[in-house]
């Protein structure tokens, strides 16, 4: 909408006062809902961890009735006294995008009927668009103007990790990476203006205002809003029109990088499983999801009737995941029935329960080795800590990612629905990884030519190596 406004003829000066004066304001509450609004849930559908899905139960004892009636007073008005006719259901979906984007929470948000359904099928292993899971990385920096540095808001789009045979993956997009333009159009980051308020509070000369302000009119004449960049990312083209390939701008450390991904429906399978040197079970799950626990146990039995000795679970580039599946295939290595913590808060105070197993363990009782990265998301994050607190594992790779929230999926009669962060996942032992990761056990910051394969893959061969040495201890 800001660019609209820019195109539609408002003066640069109006509108850098306009947007320094209300840019607190904004990142509470209008801008939030484009940012972190339905189409973040479009691409966050390729990166669940719903902890259950239930409808809301009626809460009587409404700690603010005052506030409620005031909505309900102000819904009214808008929808009788608005010059235009009102669709009620689109004022009702609105109101709730942005109650749940004013939590500044990616994890919680509204789904409408169509994205539900997309959901449904993300979790099934069905990914439409570039195939990455994005999030939306807030970072405090610092903005320098002549010998003075002030402080400075970034939201950037981050990649979390990428689906195995996906468009992103083909075109070499990893883990980490920083997407900056699509086909040359600056993704909206920060505030474009905040330039010009240094040197207004530096009261610096006219003519250098306004070079600054001539700089931040061409940067935003050719921008795109982090909403609209996701779903651009996260969409198949409609028509041959929007087929091509888009060319994207990305940040890898200290390299801008130049990358074109196509746009498909990839379809990933659930594991991947096999047996390495007669005697190293190596199971990959890509997601986990209910096949993927059906598709684990199966396998499990396999490698274990074909002599394997040890177990190899790489985890790594695993984002997508639900708790449920995930307690189901620990409950087939773990050698305990509880194999975490949930954090939840229970009015002003936190508390803690444990989170047990759906069914009596049926330890592997053989060494396992687990491999993890950066792409190693949320509830996959969960299950390496489990694995290695129950079955005293050991991890290799690098720190996994660092998100530990657990999500409820709320559902509608209309269809629509909405996630909703209601807990902190931590370790049996009250270990807390939200932000921090999950650290290996050994670190190898070596990537692999071939996951998975002898001869391509620095973490699994280091795995193997310490499965020999436990192999020999028995």
């Amino acid at each position: 909408m800001r660019t609209k406004l820019i195109r539609g003829g408002l003066s640069l000066l109006a509108l850098a006062g306009v947007f320094v004066s209300g840019w607190l304001t904004r990142n509470m509450i209008a801008a939030y809902s484009l940012k972190r609004g339905s189409e973040v849930v479009v691409q966050r559908d390729f990166a669940p961890a719903l902890a259950d899905a239930r409808s809301p139960a009626t809460n009587l004892k409404v700690s603010e009735p005052l506030m409620v009636e005031l909505y309900f007073r102000v819904f009214r008005l808008v929808r009788d006294e608005y010059v235009e006719p009102v669709d009620t259901d689109k004022l009702a979906h609105g109101s709730l995008d942005a109650l749940l984007a004013s939590l500044n929470d990616p994890r919680s948000q509204f789904l409408r009927p169509e994205q539900r359904e997309q959901f449904a099928r993300a979790l099934n292993g069905e990914i439409q668009g570039i195939g990455a899971v994005l999030t939306i990385v807030n970072r405090k920096t610092t903005l320098k103007v002549g010998d003075e540095t002030a402080p400075l808001e970034q939201s950037l789009l981050q990649v979390v990790a990428v689906a195995p045979g996906s468009p992103a993956e083909k075109a070499g997009l990893k883990p980490g990476d920083f997407i900056d333009y699509i086909d040359d159009r600056w993704i909206i980051s920060e505030d474009p203006f905040a330039e010009i308020a240094q040197l207004q509070r530096m009261h610096s000369p006219r003519e250098q205002i306004r070079q600054a302000q001539d700089r931040a009119r061409q940067r935003l004449e050719n921008s795109i809003t982090l909403s609209e960049a996701i779903r651009q990312l996260s969409q198949n083209p409609k028509d041959a029109k929007e087929a091509k390939p888009l060319r994207l701008t990305v940040k890898r450390g200290g390299q801008t990088l130049k990358l074109e991904v196509a746009r498909a429906t990839t379809k990933v399978r659930p594991l991947e499983y096999r047996l390495l040197q007669s005697k190293w079970g190596y199971l990959r799950p890509n997601l986990l999801n209910a096949a993927a626990s059906r598709e684990f146990a199966s396998a499990l039995r396999t490698l274990k009737q074909g002599g394997a000795k040890g177990l190899i679970i790489d985890l790594r580039g695993v984002a997508m995941g639900q708790q449920e599946p995930a307690l189901q295939i620990l409950s087939l290595i773990a050698t305990k029935p509880t194999v975490a913590q949930v954090e939840y808060r229970d009015g002003k105070t936190y508390k803690k329960r444990p989170l047990t197993l759906p069914k009596a363990p049926q330890p592997a009782r053989m060494p396992i080795a687990v491999l993890v990265d950066r792409g190693t998301y949320n509830v996959a994050e969960l299950t390496a800590l489990a694995v290695r607190q129950t079955t005293q594992a050991r991890i290799f790779g690098m720190p996994t990612f660092g998100d530990a929230s657990q999500t409820n999926l709320y559902q509608f009669k209309d269809g629509s629905g909405f996630t909703l962060t209601v807990g902190r996942y931590m370790g049996v032992d009250g270990t807390k990884f939200h932000q921090r990761g999950v650290q290996p056990d050994e670190r190898v910051a070596a990537e692999p030519r071939m996951r998975g394969q002898l001869g391509g893959d620095p973490v699994l061969e280091r795995a193997i190596k310490w499965l020999a040495t436990q192999e020999k201890k028995s």
